[in-house]
């Protein structure tokens, strides 16, 4: 995700809001974030002594920003047939250059994200051992800008990642919309605060609970499962084509049931063809994430709802509050 400064130090008094661009807090480990914690969807493992965050597949249905940026650039090309064909006819390269230019931006910068990006950016909160597993994936493209970049596992010690709220504006000429991000800092060491990697947990729509659940979880050993709550079981997450397997296969169903859904859905196929070539190529290209030996046997195997029903200490889910004394 671009955007972030994630340059210099990771200390209070060189990252304040109104210093760093779209910073508006700066969260301390040792205070509550938040008066309510809460994974918002987010946990998608449960594990003896460790969770998983926004786990799950990222590719399987991405390309929506390359399909609308190609979409576009074709629509601006008709739109334009005349005089794109008086410009080559004159020979006015250059005026064709700008053109080109000025309607594929959207597309690149959907290919440049979205081409080659890693499977899956899981966040492991290790804490038993104190650690924090992540995705990093390096900047710089193999092929210049359009390329496969450096996607590794990653482990920081959790006494060395600081965690930061970030807001960025969006939207268009009628609205703006503000999205939070929890920013994590990794210091090169507890003497040097040198900010030396980071990753992001994007899109949180209460992000002081989100702080306060991972907080909870490795500061105050706080079940990662409220009370009656069954563990995520994560599966091999959306497919395309499994999805199309499934509609053709309540097609005639769907008619009955939904008419005028399944009237749009024809009308906008043309334009589902292209998104699903788009898909097609985002999943092909997807690089995928090999955790080493050391992370994957520290975590052993998820939790199963079994698993927890056999947890009589409730270091897995909380006690209801009617059996608390």
């Amino acid at each position: 995700m671009i955007g972030f400064n994630i340059n210099g130090v990771s200390t209070d008094d060189v990252r304040q809001e109104g210093l760093i661009s779209g910073l508006l807090q700066r969260f301390d480990k040792h205070l509550p974030g938040s008066a309510q914690a809460g994974h918002q969807g987010r946990l998608s493992e449960v594990y003896r002594d460790a969770i998983e965050l926004n786990g799950g597949s990222l590719a399987s249905a991405g390309g929506f920003t390359t399909t609308f940026g190609l979409v576009g650039f074709l629509a601006l090309s008709y739109f334009f047939q005349s005089t794109l064909s008086t410009i080559i006819h004159n020979g006015d390269y250059f005026l064709l250059f700008v053109f080109f230019v000025t309607a594929t931006p959207v597309f690149f910068v959907g290919i440049y994200f979205e081409m080659f990006s890693p499977s899956e950016q899981p966040i492991y909160f290790d804490r038993a051992r104190r650690k924090v597993c992540y995705v990093h994936q390096g900047r710089r493209k193999r092929f210049i800008l359009f390329g496969p970049s450096t996607v590794e596992a990653r482990m920081a010690d959790w006494s060395l990642v600081d965690c930061e709220l970030h807001a960025k504006l969006g939207g268009s000429t009628t609205s703006v919309r503000r999205t939070c991000h929890l920013l994590f800092l990794v210091r090169a060491s507890e003497t040097d605060p040198t900010i030396v990697d980071w990753f992001v947990l994007p899109q949180v729509e209460f992000p002081g609970a989100m702080w306060e659940y991972i907080r909870g979880y490795m500061e105050a050993d706080m079940p990662p499962l409220i009370a009656n709550e069954a563990p995520p079981i994560k599966g091999k997450g959306f497919d395309m084509i499994e999805a199309l397997r499934q509609r053709y296969k309540d097609y005639w169903r769907d008619w009955k049931e939904f008419p005028w859904t399944q009237l749009w859905q024809h009308l906008v196929l043309p334009l589902f063809a292209v998104f699903l070539i788009v898909n097609r190529f985002v999943v092909w290209t997807a690089q995928t994430v090999s955790w080493p030996r050391e992370i994957t046997e520290a975590l052993g195997a998820p939790m199963t709802p079994a698993d927890v029903e056999a947890d009589t200490t409730n270091e897995l889910r909380a006690r209801p509050k009617s059996s608390e004394s």
